[in-house]
């Protein structure tokens, strides 16, 4: 008998390891979401104006390369065609454009939660955690009404809303009474396995991008050190533009070139 209470007190302790390693885990990926935020505010201009450049640069070179493959077989550089080549390479860079004019547009307006809103949204997801995460608690996958309940959670608790946190805790009562799931039973299968491979996650996590700007925007010394990184490469774009636009303005200026343009 007493070995069985050793194993079960083994157990429950690896259970509440285990939900402690998950409620970090997610911790920081949230925090890992603000400081990318927070970066993007902080750098987010210079670093759209250099891609800018970079992009730029990239259609020059393209545009280098169409002309001296046309010149090289004696061909005259039909400009319209040219164009339309070019754009066509250029699509996935225009997305990727895009997207980082989003991302920055999405930080400028992101709002920042006051402390207390913080703590109080943490507290309410650590109890819900333990009830309704799906590495917890099965029947969260098993149970679409459990499985929406579940994602308006973690909706909520990355936009720091205490206040929908609390109905929803009182909608997870209601919902788990109705499927007979007050006591649910929880997954303690493999836990020595599924720690160590939470454990390995939040290494993860802590050592890579985007958690470690929070030591970046934490040292005034560092933003300056990037901000000063960030104008030096826009530098450097620049200089190679201006040496681009001469070597494709020579390659033009020269003998025999033939420019046409596609008439309607």
């Amino acid at each position: 008998m007493n070995a069985l209470m050793a194993m079960t007190e083994d157990t429950d302790q690896k259970l509440r390891e285990y939900e402690e390693l998950l409620i970090r885990r997610d911790q920081l990926y949230k925090d890992a979401a603000s400081y990318q935020i927070a970066y993007t505010q902080e750098f987010g201009d210079l670093i759209l104006e250099n891609f800018k450049l970079k992009l730029v640069c990239i259609k020059k070179k393209k545009t280098i390369s169409y002309c001296r493959r046309r010149l090289n077989r004696g061909l005259a550089i039909n400009t319209d065609r040219m164009n339309a080549e070019i754009e066509a390479e250029m699509l996935l860079y225009h997305e990727q454009l895009k997207d980082l004019i989003g991302e920055t547009d999405a930080a400028k307006n992101a709002k920042r939660s006051d402390e207390f809103k913080v703590r109080l949204a943490k507290k309410i997801y650590r109890r819900l955690a333990k009830r309704l995460h799906p590495d917890i608690n099965k029947k969260t996958e098993e149970h679409e009404m459990l499985r929406e309940l579940w994602d308006r959670i973690v909706s909520a608790y990355r936009r720091n809303d205490p206040d929908e946190l609390d109905n929803l805790e009182v909608l997870v009562k209601r919902a788990l009474e109705q499927l007979g799931e007050e006591g649910f039973a929880i997954d303690d299968t493999d836990l020595d396995e599924r720690i160590e491979r939470i454990e390995r996650r939040i290494n993860e996590i802590l050592m890579t991008e985007p958690y470690t700007y929070g030591e970046i925007l934490a040292s005034k010394e560092q933003i300056k050190a990037i901000r000063n990184s960030l104008e030096e490469e826009k530098r450097d774009y620049e200089t190679y533009l201006e040496t681009l636009q001469k070597t494709l303005d020579d390659i033009l200026s020269g003998e025999g070139v033939k420019l046409t343009w596609q008439m309607n």
